[in-house]
């Protein structure tokens, strides 16, 4: 039997084993994220995940421009408060969303603000808010990402049900610049065989050593965890933006 044939079948095999056990170097959640929401589209008479957002308070969640230009408000619902997409959690519907005025696909602020129909139950352990600060961070900070995103490189079948995390450290603005032309308003990681891919759009990346948000996932240079850096929203930029925008008020 040919060599590459079989070395090519023992791989997919394997592949097959971990499916729903692994991220691009990463795995299951170990910790609650209670912040980590799931944006869900309207299509084909039910709701399927499409991108990852962060609570930041009662009634606001943000998450990336481009998972929500293509939709209206009423297609949207967010499911918070549980690690697994099929179980658990409350949905709560999009009352309107803001895309930020600058925003230019690849390029910069690529951040939106959701606001939900209902506050979020914060009674509910498994719900609640992340901080974010308008301090600058720079790399060789260590961060975890998580999300619902694909867990191979070339993004075959189903989304994990399960959440996942993965362990990433910053690139200084001058280390992603080698890779690519990044504007100030984003922050990279860097991995080899780790990192984000489709379905975590949107989601947070967050400081380890005090659990801030620090960016929003907004695309990749190359295949997902291929060695490239993944590109996020730095939130520390749009931190003004984002307290002008999300004051809670009674309707």
């Amino acid at each position: 039997m040919n060599f590459f044939f079989v070395l090519s079948l023992l791989l997919i095999l394997n592949l097959s084993s971990t499916r729903s056990h692994r991220i691009v170097g990463g795995g299951n959640a170990k910790n609650p994220y209670p912040y980590q929401i799931s944006l869900q589209v309207f299509s084909r008479g039910q709701y399927h995940h499409n991108c990852g957002g962060s609570i930041i308070n009662e009634r606001y969640v943000v998450t990336a421009a481009h998972c929500l230009e293509r939709y209206q408000a009423s297609r949207l619902e967010i499911l918070a408060g549980t690690s697994t997409l099929s179980s658990g959690g409350d949905r709560y519907k999009v009352q309107e969303f803001l895309i930020h005025p600058d925003y230019q696909r690849l390029y910069t602020s690529d951040i939106a603000l959701m606001k939900t129909d209902r506050p979020f139950d914060f009674s509910n352990e498994n719900i609640s808010r992340v901080s974010y600060s308008d301090e600058y961070v720079d790399g060789g900070e260590e961060a975890i990402l998580t999300g619902w995103g694909n867990i191979f490189p070339i993004r075959p079948g189903a989304i994990p049900n399960n959440l996942q995390q993965v362990n990433l450290v910053t690139l200084s603005h001058s280390g992603c610049s080698n890779f690519q032309n990044v504007t100030p308003t984003e922050i990279c990681t860097h991995r080899l065989f780790g990192g984000a891919c489709g379905g975590d759009s949107g989601g947070p990346l967050v400081r380890k050593k005090d659990k801030t948000l620090i960016g929003v996932v907004s695309y990749g240079l190359r295949v997902c965890g291929t060695g490239y850096p993944d590109v996020f929203t730095r939130t520390s930029p749009f931190k003004q933006w984002i307290d002008e925008n999300s004051s809670v008020t009674a309707d």
